[in-house]
């Protein structure tokens, strides 16, 4: 890749030199999350006795080794160990062991507890130039079913301030500095796979500044590309799809990968539209909230669906529908925090738990809260269990199930991974798949001592828990800090564009704000 904007998908490519649409990333973005991810870090190329100073880089043959860790692997063939070693060869996992010897750098885990990295199929990454800026959703469920809200309160309504009043006033430069913005905080939470639902795409350029992000943060990124909702925008969907696998995805081995986003309600014709570029691409497609208006057992039955599907939040889809999203292995994720407090109050994680589908769990929203998949697990559990007990003492259908802490985590890591198709990659500590590994420190005050190692993760720790943070063997966060990111020059550029989306749409709210 250069920095004029080009990603090179690898050998074989067949891509054209930059057409001019990324120019704005020269410059005043160039460089914010240093160097594109086929140069090495400077971070990173230097070796200490003790790793104090500098994190290595994954190169290749480089070997690293994880020493008397607690590990979760996430993968029942391999087992969790109280104390235990993980070997790391260049970007994949060598082993997992009791205890190994070998000849590598060694990394001390022996206050770690290692797991995989988290992976979230459905955040809308664009929106992190603007997190908590929608303190409460006022609008009602029956003002979200009929696409209107009370003026008076719109200001309250997610679809009001971002797709009708904020979205048509994003930039390119607006949309990559947002979405750079997500994929850093994910990262710094422990997630290292990213489903971007990418959902304000006007024109080919703001594709270009959203996939330019993913790049540039170093996560495991999918650029979902889909259209905006409301206001001008250059029709560009989904054909451009076509561009993008083209110019940014022609390679399987890389860090980035391309599938299609689209709202579940859109019409009909849309979908059919969506799904035969798809067919062209062979690619994945998610779908967000609303897909259960479609007829999915037609849909299945006729192969035009054929389990290649993300659905995210799922919910309002019957009995006969999941069923068959079930049958055809399509996947599954749900948003606690949304769900909880500004949608339809029910996170449907039981209901596709008796469908026999296990849902993976997502942020979906910076604007309404920080990307946290620690406070996503926690609120998937206590609403879970709180479901369950009222079933009970209702005496509401059969014997209630209880989800299990390590049913979060597997939510969290596996089945994220499902959803994002990446499940043969990541997603569990398995010998041969990529080294996507997060370190969690247990030797703070709400840490210790350490008894139930997924208890730990799960109910006690958070995201300044996270101590180091691995993709692909290459370490991006290291002694509880992002590494290589220009700090100073991110939040400059992350307050400017704030700055000019407030004065564009004449945002009416102080930083604090009274009316709430």
């Amino acid at each position: 890749m250069t920095r004029s904007g080009h990603m090179c998908g690898g050998p074989g490519c067949g891509c054209q030199a930059s057409d001019g649409r990324q120019g704005f990333l020269d410059g005043i973005f160039a460089g914010i999350a240093g160097p594109a991810v086929e140069t090495p870090d400077v971070a990173e190329t230097a070796l200490s006795a003790d790793f104090a100073r500098a994190p290595i880089t994954a190169e290749a043959g480089r070997r690293i080794l994880l020493k008397g860790g607690t590990i979760l692997s996430m993968d029942p063939a391999v087992g969790d160990f109280a104390r235990g070693d993980l070997l790391i060869e260049g970007s994949k996992i060598a082993a997992v062991a009791p205890n190994i010897e070998a000849d590598a750098a060694v990394i001390d885990a022996s206050e770690m507890i290692v797991i995989p990295g988290f992976c979230d199929p459905h955040i809308h990454a664009w929106q992190g130039n603007l997190p908590r800026i929608i303190p409460n959703h006022a609008s009602t469920a029956e003002d979200e079913k009929k696409g209107t809200v009370d003026p008076a309160t719109r200001t309250r309504n997610y679809r009001w301030v971002f797709h009708h009043t904020f979205g048509p006033a994003y930039r390119p430069e607006d949309t990559y500095v947002g979405t750079l913005m997500s994929m850093l905080s994910a990262i710094n939470g422990g997630i290292t796979t990213v489903c971007d639902n990418a959902h304000n795409s006007r024109s080919a350029t703001h594709s270009d500044a959203s996939i330019q992000a993913l790049v540039d943060s170093g996560i495991r990124g999918i650029h979902a590309f889909g259209r905006p909702r409301f206001g001008p925008w250059d029709r560009q969907f989904p054909e451009d799809a076509r561009r993008l696998r083209r110019h940014y995805f022609s390679s399987d081995d890389q860090l980035t990968s391309l599938r299609v986003f689209m709202l579940g309600r859109d019409p009909e014709d849309e979908l059919r539209h969506v799904l035969k570029v798809r067919r062209e691409l062979d690619c994945w497609i998610t779908f967000d909230s609303g897909i259960g208006v479609h007829p999915l057992v037609e849909l299945y039955a006729s192969g035009e669906l054929d389990g290649r599907e993300t659905i995210n939040h799922g919910t309002f889809i019957s009995p006969e529908k999941m069923a068959a999203v079930v049958a055809h292995g399509a996947t599954v994720n749900v948003c606690p925090r949304i769900e909880t407090q500004f949608r339809f109050g029910d996170v449907p994680y039981q209901a596709w738990i008796e469908a026999g589908l296990k849902p993976a769990i997502s942020n979906d929203d910076p604007a309404t809260y920080a990307i946290d998949t620690f406070r996503e697990m926690q609120t998937l559990y206590a609403f879970q269990r709180a479901k369950a007990h009222r079933d009970a003492m209702r005496g509401e259908g059969a014997t209630p199930h209880y989800a299990t802490l390590r049913d979060m985590l597997e939510a969290a890591t596996i089945r994220g991974a499902q959803n994002c198709a990446l499940d043969h990659k990541v997603g569990s500590l398995t010998p041969g798949k990529q080294a996507d590994i997060v370190m969690i420190n247990t030797d703070d005050i709400h840490l210790f001592p350490r008894n139930n190692a997924v208890c730990s993760v799960v109910q006690g720790a958070d995201v300044h828990s996270v101590d180091t943070v691995m993709i692909g063997g290459r370490i991006r966060k290291w002694r509880g800090r992002l590494v290589n990111v220009d700090f100073r020059r991110l939040r400059a550029a992350a307050e400017a564009s704030r700055d000019y989306l407030f004065e564009a749409v004449g945002w009416p709210h102080d930083a604090i704000d009274l009316a709430d």
